[in-house]
């Protein structure tokens, strides 16, 4: 009979931390945002149904470790985020079954803003019989930099997973 109540208070304290917010146990290593007064850039999105932005983060060897949902507020999914590194991003939106995931990255500037534009669309296509057309669906992200009152346009570099050996997942050009 004592080894039935260890279990069911063992299984009570694991459901306790899971719903407490104490998820880096699932999501890895957890991105280190910048401490209050560091020198820090923002990133930004618009916050719509089915949106998500998260910061990668590495282990000494390059190594995928883990992610960070960035938070979001309102209408906006807005952080300050780390300077003078590169920064590894994932989006995603989910619209109607259909996903778009890109990853990629860029090294942010101490003081700028960053803000993300996305889009998708799609192309018809003509299949083997009339019957069978289809829309090709399509996604893509621009990043917007701003310092003080200028705009450009910031490069970023999109990515995709490699895997390079048994328990190592690489983001790559």
């Amino acid at each position: 009979m004592y080894g039935n109540h260890r279990f069911v208070w063992c299984t009570l304290l694991a459901g306790a931390v899971a719903l407490s917010g104490c998820n880096s146990i699932l999501l890895g290593k957890q991105y280190d945002f910048p401490p209050s007064g560091a020198p820090s850039a923002t990133i930004r999105l618009e916050n719509t149904r089915g949106t998500s932005l998260e910061a990668m983060s590495f282990n000494e060897k390059g190594c995928y470790a883990g992610h960070t949902p960035l938070p979001y507020s309102g209408d906006f999914i807005e952080t300050p985020i780390a300077v003078g590194k590169k920064l590894v991003l994932t989006y995603e939106r989910v619209i109607g079954g259909k996903q778009c995931q890109i990853h990629f990255s860029f090294t942010p500037q101490d003081g700028a803003t960053y803000t993300l534009k996305t889009d998708s669309w799609s192309d018809p296509k003509t299949g083997f019989l009339p019957i069978f057309n289809y829309d090709q669906s399509y996604c893509g992200i621009g990043l917007i930099k701003k310092v003080g009152d200028l705009e450009s346009i910031e490069p970023i570099q999109q990515l995709r997973i490699k895997p390079t050996g048994l328990a190592c997942l690489m983001f790559v050009k």
